[in-house]
């Protein structure tokens, strides 16, 4: 499979997830403060999650010329903490994984952000976003660790706004295939 090919399902799989997402908020925050969330919308969380990794890969593909290493943790850390966060409750803030995890996702975002920001290949506003989301989710660690579960879930709408902005402008540019066109192949 093509450069070209991986961008254009990497495209795909950020609109979807986005769009996953967007759902899942929408009905966590319909049901209110319900103590647990309904079904739905843990279920188009999950599947938003795992379509991400399409985009992981994608990245990876951007960025494995210029940086195959610090490309491949970044990615690896984001993926970790994504598929781990469908095992765990990360509204238990008292459960040690959340902070974990949310230390590798923003790391990983910190990762990516820079990797995106000093390359040619995608425009620096995506690589702004993501070094956005992981300093917003960096900043959030005391306050998990503080147990401010309404911090923390000011902080999670911030990024994960930050979050979908940042899919749909990965799509458009993974679309357009300018990514793709200054990479040798």
């Amino acid at each position: 499979m093509n450069n070209q090919s991986i961008l254009r399902y990497g495209a795909v799989a950020a609109v979807v997830s986005a769009a996953l997402y967007i759902v899942s908020i929408a009905l966590w925050m319909s049901a209110g403060v319900a103590d647990t969330p309904p079904p739905a919308a843990g279920t188009a969380y999950a599947v938003s999650s795992i379509v991400f990794l399409a985009t992981l890969f994608a990245l990876y593909t951007v960025h494995r010329g210029e940086a195959p290493g610090l490309s491949l943790v970044a990615v690896l850390l984001l993926a970790v903490s994504m598929v781990a966060s469908l095992f765990i409750d990360p509204t238990n803030l008292s459960n040690p994984l959340v902070l974990i995890l949310t230390a590798c996702y923003g790391v990983g975002a910190l990762l990516l952000g820079w990797l995106a920001y000093r390359s040619p290949r995608l425009p620096n506003g995506t690589g702004i976003l993501a070094l956005l989301m992981g300093i917003l989710t960096l900043i959030m660690i005391p306050f998990i660790v503080a147990g401010s579960a309404d911090l923390v879930g000011i902080f999670n709408l911030i990024v994960g706004l930050l979050y979908v902005v940042w899919l749909l402008w990965l799509a458009w540019v993974f679309f357009r295939g300018t990514a793709a066109a200054v990479q040798a192949a």
